[in-house]
């Protein structure tokens, strides 16, 4: 993961703290690079700035889709396949290089394209929701093929 999401990061800081979720680092979160738990995130100190917003934008996703009913009705197949493509979708929206990174981690929770596809509606929405905070209308950088190729 490479590349300077530049304020991007504290814009999404920002977005997270008007919704009231908090934000904090903790080392005892290893080997994981984030965590989120019922209104706050946990991130793991130390990361690149690019894969600190990677990792953030993966924690806000799981924080705006994966709650109440949704988590319950949802596998975890499903709930890291989303957040990992929102962190692909808003991460190179802001001009990250993700490399494979991205595939790898879907791949490892054996997500595919079947899943993406039905999973692509709360995706899109939620990756809008995030980058409006940041930046208007940079989500229309990434086309559905780009979605569809990090799951394959």
């Amino acid at each position: 993961m490479s590349g300077d999401p530049g304020e991007n990061l504290e814009r999404l800081a920002a977005f997270l703290r008007g919704r009231g979720i908090e934000l904090g680092y903790k080392k005892n979160i290893e080997p994981a690079l984030g965590i989120s738990y019922g209104g706050c995130i946990a991130l793991l100190p130390g990361q690149s700035k690019a894969e600190e917003f990677s990792t953030l934008v993966h924690e806000t996703a799981h924080e705006l889709l994966h709650k109440a009913e949704r988590r319950t009705a949802t596998t975890k197949t499903v709930r890291e396949t989303e957040a990992e493509v929102v962190a692909f979708v808003v991460g190179k929206a802001v001009g990250l290089v993700t490399g494979s990174a991205s595939a790898d981690y879907i791949q490892l929770y054996h997500g595919n394209a079947s899943l993406l596809a039905e999973s692509l509606e709360m995706i899109q929405q939620t990756a809008s929701v995030i980058l409006a905070a940041p930046e208007p209308s940079i989500a229309d950088d990434v086309t559905t093929e780009e979605l569809e190729e990090v799951a394959a």
